[in-house]
């Protein structure tokens, strides 16, 4: 059994036409860039407090903490 000539310029395969991009493909891509930039401000935004998520003890309320992290401890 001989393999055929792959030197050969025809494509290989059924050929499809490719689909044009619709509008909710431009939607899908315009809500990308908003998710990603958001992502972006939230970054900058937390740059300016040094990445501390937790606020200084000077800054925490006295008032005891309800719920269930109370309960744990």
């Amino acid at each position: 059994m001989s393999l055929p000539d792959s030197s050969s310029d025809r494509p290989r395969g059924v050929l499809v036409r490719r689909p044009r991009t619709s509008i909710y493909t431009v939607l899908l891509l315009i809500a990308l860039l908003a998710l990603v930039f958001s992502c972006l401000l939230m970054v900058l935004e937390l740059a300016q407090y040094g990445f501390q998520i937790k606020p200084p003890a000077n800054l925490r309320s006295a008032a005891p903490v309800v719920g269930v992290d109370a309960q744990l401890t």
